[in-house]
């Protein structure tokens, strides 16, 4: 018996190692499983502690704690998550051969390469061109336009591109080479509408 007491504790040891403890329930599913409320009494909500956070954690539908992923335009910062525009991503259209471009398609719809794209570079073989329409986007999806070769000179609710496509301004307005101008798409009017440069 004493050469098996050794065997018996090394093997309960091993058994409690891998144990699960429930609170509330005799028959736990994770190392710790609770049944009710948690609570913490103290939380220290400084953000000059030793303690830095590092992930965000949340709650599944069957209660299990969660690791959360930050996407890139959130920062987890000394304990503080915030949003960030710091990063845009740049898309490219094909080269523009005509000096006069109806119906300009960005290819951002889903699925399409420009379809996460925050900026799209405008360049044009013929250095400055004008555009009368931009293919209809998804409602609210916001585009910045970045000539790179010529300035471009938008005329507004133009004829010569589709209703859906058409430019909302007062008066042609021209971007010039290296500046930038966003646009939105309002599905409700079917156009796009200037709304910074």
């Amino acid at each position: 018996m004493k050469n098996l007491a050794p065997i018996l504790i090394v093997l309960l040891l091993g058994f409690n190692s891998y144990a699960q403890v429930g609170i509330n329930t005799t028959e736990p599913t994770s190392t710790l499983d609770v049944n009710g409320n948690l609570r913490i009494r103290k939380a220290d909500r400084s953000t000059d502690n030793d303690i830095v956070a590092t992930r965000i954690v949340g709650i599944d539908d069957a209660g299990n704690i969660v690791q959360v992923e930050v996407d890139e335009n959130l920062i987890l910062e000394n304990n503080r998550i915030r949003a960030t525009n710091r990063i845009l991503k740049i898309g490219d259209v094909p080269s523009l051969g005509l000096p006069v471009i109806d119906d300009l398609d960005l290819v951002i719809w889903p699925g399409e390469p420009n379809e996460d794209k925050s900026v799209i570079r405008v360049q044009s073989i013929l250095g400055d061109v004008i555009i009368t329409g931009i293919a209809a986007g998804q409602d609210g999806q916001q585009i910045w336009l970045y000539p790179v070769s010529g300035d471009i000179t938008f005329l507004p609710n133009s004829l010569l591109s589709l209703f859906g496509n058409r430019i909302e301004n007062n008066s042609n307005l021209v971007v010039q080479r290296y500046e930038m101008v966003k646009l939105m798409y309002d599905a409700t009017r079917a156009k796009w509408i200037i709304m910074d440069r």
